[in-house]
């Protein structure tokens, strides 16, 4: 009767750890993700900004291309 007791008891405690680590593990995996999303976020960003700077260069080159005439 000890020795199933003291199996159980073994049993609890390798579930909780199992737990645990599942828990850290899912924490891990949502934070991976959450750094992917704001990578994407800055990416997007960054080629939005880029692309308004690249606006914004041509239609300074034309103006000045257009004065100077």
């Amino acid at each position: 009767m000890l020795a199933l007791l003291l199996a159980v008891a073994d049993g609890f405690r390798w579930g909780n750890r199992w737990y645990v680590a599942t828990q850290f593990a899912q924490s891990d995996v949502d934070w991976g993700n959450a750094m992917v999303t704001h990578a994407h976020e800055a990416l997007v960003r960054g080629l939005a900004l880029l692309l308004v700077a690249a606006v914004a260069a041509a239609i300074g080159w034309r103006v000045r291309v257009v004065v100077h005439r």
